[in-house]
């Protein structure tokens, strides 16, 4: 075990408070998971020490509410993320209220889980949270549906689908993050795809107005995260300052602030992301990790931050680190001058807050996944295989073991909760609520906040913020837009009067003095970039403009123009457009060159610059990447021998105007260094839409057209698999990738290694699919058409699913090839595209969207 320690400010326990909220939480409701502090600690008493799954202090017990997720209390009522109709057809992901008491179910709010590779028994990732305020709870599902919900009804008030409008990822994994309320925000984050500029993949947080779901502010971090992350945010007030801190997808950890999105620092820690829960003591930061540290091979680490720094602070601003602490999924929790955490191989560590030094360790099980809670001056804890322990602080040894049993109501992904004299404890397939039933609940006062500096101190408009920042309109719709001015602490100073305010936009459209936008009418697939200055201070925020699918406004996108639609959620920076005709001309006399034509034109077109250079001076190991797309990984191991290889290729690409020149400039330092100008040549034969290879952690993706709300249109788009060689001893169609088309929130697809045509919403689910067999090879050009049409039947609206594909050359099939009913219904869904390029680009062409 090593410690690095460099300095601290010690806090109580009584002085710890990290709700950062105007008002003071109730003391007894626990809106977030991690609790009215967002740290894990209740200030509750008559707290049972024992209980028993067949009676002893047990309330009530419901197998309904069994569940990976965290549930939240709030005026008397247990809301919680759980499985609908779990391992059927109309399997879902829902919201459940429960009276908090009883157990009795109030309501429930069901969606439908779409598009998405999560497996069923990861559905309920995320907690949902409530807020004291209004009295809504807020929910993000497995495949990115966010919504708010009325507390009382059920009845959703306002909703995304995160995957569809901003492109938010959604992996076998299941990582989904928690949302988290501040005044007049919601906040959520995770990995986006987005469009324009925020085509590359990053960790993004959003900020919405809570009230109407406008979103407000967009913040990335470092793009090309190693993962998709779940770390819990945390915030409170640091040095005057409200901080929003979360551990993210590139292994860092950031604080921001929570009301402008306005990024205050970042500490590197982890080559991979960091999903640990944030915990605050007073200036102090506390999170972990369970892989590689940064600056030597040791794994996992626990560590604590100064949040006081600014700028990068891996170096100013880590006060200890003690390594080989696997604390890689639960949030540790303060108590004094202690720290409690478990480890992800179910030890249980107490390190002191001030140096970091281990004061105890005890082995409670196999898995740490829910993090432990404080109340009533015990700490409640289960390990993720059902172990379940009650401690005492212990000044020696750091706990005191005083109950045990074992719960075998399956996995235990779920921290306990603590609210009105009661706990909850969820396991995968039931919820236990326990509780002394003669106590009266009563609780300590929760400590005072910690203050922010008075805003009246600092008047001064520092920030703007352009709401909203995000907007997805048809041509016909308009847009208010405002300004909203913040001081240099993130706070609010108001909202700018239009007259002081010039607002311009780049691209279709207009926008009046006022700032209200107008789209442009018409068949208009455009981005619009909106200004606003107010004095020095510029705030911007983006539309997409996309027509409804009518008689008056097909879609169709050949791509001979040489453009991937900068509209397209996912589409560009995993897609570039290529003259096919070339390409297949280049792949006939020089393969190698026709490798290196989709190379260079991805390169030219993801990073906009005349000149590309390739070398391994950086981690990046540009070059080497070049040879091992180029299948030289053997052959060109030194410049003398790339150039020998490669040198006639990048000839018959100069002659062709593909290139303007290149040189080979190896050197002492960089011995292998080849620099590529750009040329000017233009798609003049097929141009299409080329999936590539080139792009690892997005071989497998889906991008989107349109508006979430579409329906009663017809799908189609025509799709070509490069020839690739599946070697001697493999199956010829093991290399061949899998290729579809979205309607409704259903996809058809073509699958190259199973050879079977294939309607589906949702991919792992064994009972929401439905295939048949067909037969397709590389090197031919395939149509997909696909219409989804919702009908009436035996009471319920379903949607029928209808597909066929075929092959260009030949003509339409007169019939459908395959059929499939599902219910519940997706009603509405963005028009996409998906693709599986692992082993073989995709070439995609003459994308069609028109009305049934």
């Amino acid at each position: 075990m090593m410690i690095r320690l460099v300095c601290f400010c010690l806090i109580s326990l009584m002085s710890v408070n990290l709700f950062a909220q105007a008002s003071q939480p109730d003391p007894l409701d626990w809106p977030y998971w991690r609790g009215p502090e967002m740290n894990g600690i209740s200030r509750e008493k008559g707290l049972p020490d024992s209980w028993s799954p067949d009676g002893e202090n047990l309330v009530w017990k419901k197998a309904e509410l069994g569940s990976r997720s965290t549930p939240v209390v709030m005026n008397g009522n247990l809301y919680t993320l759980v499985r609908h109709n779990p391992g059927t057809i109309r399997e879902a992901e829902k919201v459940i209220c429960v009276d908090a008491a009883t157990g009795e179910t109030k309501w429930e709010n069901v969606f439908n889980v779409f598009l998405s590779d999560v497996p069923d028994t990861r559905v309920g990732w995320s907690s949902v949270v409530g807020d004291p305020a209004t009295g809504h709870v807020f929910a993000l599902g497995v495949c990115g549906y966010f919504q708010c919900i009325d507390g009382k009804t059920g009845k959703t008030i306002w909703s995304h689908s995160m995957s569809e409008e901003y492109g938010l990822l959604s992996t076998y994994g299941g990582r989904t993050n928690f949302p988290i309320v501040h005044e007049n925000l919601v906040i959520i984050s995770g990995v986006v795809i987005g469009w324009g500029e925020m085509a590359r993949p990053a960790y993004r947080i959003l900020g919405f107005d809570k009230r109407n779901g406008q979103a407000v502010w967009f913040q990335s971090t470092k793009p090309f995260p190693e993962d998709t992350t779940y770390s819990a945010p945390a915030i409170s007030v640091i040095d005057g300052q409200a901080q929003l801190v979360v551990g993210s997808g590139d292994g860092s950890v950031y604080g921001f602030q929570p009301r402008t999105g306005k990024q205050l620092w970042n500490y590197d820690a982890s080559v991979r992301g960091v999903n640990t829960a944030i915990t605050f003591a007073g200036n102090l930061v506390l999170c972990g990790h369970a892989d590689e540290n940064l600056d030597d091979t040791a794994m996992g680490a626990l560590f604590a931050l100064d949040a006081t720094k600014s700028g990068n602070i891996t170096k100013t601003g880590e006060v200890w680190r003690v390594k080989e602490q696997y604390i890689g999924k639960t949030g540790p929790l303060v108590l004094g001058d202690r720290v409690y955490s478990i480890d992800d191989g179910g030890i249980f560590f107490i390190n002191e807050l001030k140096t970091g030094k281990l004061i105890g360790k005890t082995k409670i099980g196999t898995m740490g996944r829910g993090s432990p809670v404080y109340g009533d001056g015990k700490i409640y804890v289960c390990d993720g295989t059902g172990r379940w322990y009650i401690f005492a602080p212990d000044e020696a040894k750091g706990v005191k073991k005083i109950h045990q049993l074992r719960l075998e109501q399956g996995d235990v992904g779920a921290s306990p909760i603590i609210s009105h004299g009661r706990i909850y404890i969820t396991c995968e397939t039931m919820m236990y609520c326990i509780g002394m039933k003669d106590t009266k609940p009563s609780a300590d006062p929760i400590p005072k906040v910690a203050a922010e500096s008075p805003v009246d101190k600092d008047t001064k408009p520092a920030q703007a913020l352009l709401v909203p920042v995000e907007s997805l309109l048809k041509p016909t719709q308009k847009q208010d837009f405002s300004v909203l001015l913040y001081n240099a602490n993130g706070q609010f100073l108001k909202t700018a009067a239009p007259s002081d305010v010039k607002f311009t936009i780049q691209g279709p459209g207009k926008i009046d003095e006022s700032g209200k936008y107008t789209g442009p009418g018409g068949n208009v697939h455009a981005p619009v970039m909106v200004t606003a200055e107010f004095g020095e201070l510029k705030g911007t925020a983006r539309i997409r403009v996309i027509p409804e699918i009518t008689a008056d406004t097909p879609w169709t996108f050949d791509f001979n123009n040489g453009v991937v639609p900068v509209t397209g959620v996912g589409l560009r920076y995993r897609h570039i457009a290529v003259d096919h005709d070339y390409f297949l001309a280049l792949q006939k006399d020089d393969p190698l060159a026709a490798r290196l034509y989709i190379y260079l034109t991805t390169q030219f077109t993801n990073v906009p610059a005349p000149k590309a250079t390739f070398d391994d001076s950086t981690p990046a190991q540009a070059f080497t990447g070049m040879r091992r797309y180029l299948g030289l990984l053997e052959t060109a191991t030194n410049q003398d021998q790339a150039k020998e290889k490669m040198d006639p290729s990048l000839k018959r690409l100069q002659d062709d105007k593909v290139i303007a020149k290149w040189e080979w400039t190896g050197n002492d330092k960089i011995p292998t260094q080849l620099v590529v100008d750009k040329g000017d040549r233009k798609i003049t034969g097929n141009g299409v839409m080329c999936k590539i290879t080139t792009i690892p952690k997005g071989t497998k993706s889906q991008g989107w057209l349109g508006h979430p709300g579409s329906k009663g249109y017809v799908m189609q788009a025509d799709f070509f698999a490069n020839q690739v060689e599946a070697g001697a001893d493999a199956d010829k169609n093991s290399k061949l990738p899998d290729v579809g088309i979205n309607n409704q929130r259903y996809r058809l697809a073509m699958l190259g290694a199973h050879q079977q045509l294939k309607l589906f919403s949702w991919f792992p689910h064994d009972q929401k699919s439905f295939d048949v067999p067909f037969k397709w090879e590389a090197g031919e050009w395939y149509t997909l058409k696909m219409i989804v049409t919702n009908e009436e039947r035996d009471g319920e609206t379903v949607s029928v699913c209808r597909g066929k594909a075929w092959k260009k050359s030949e003509s339409e099939p007169s019939q459908w090839l395959i059929e499939w009913v599902d219910a519940p219904a997706n009603l509405t869904g963005s028009p996409g595209l998906f693709g599986n390029a692992k082993d073989s680009e995709i070439f995609v062409d003459n994308v069609s969207v028109v009305p049934q």
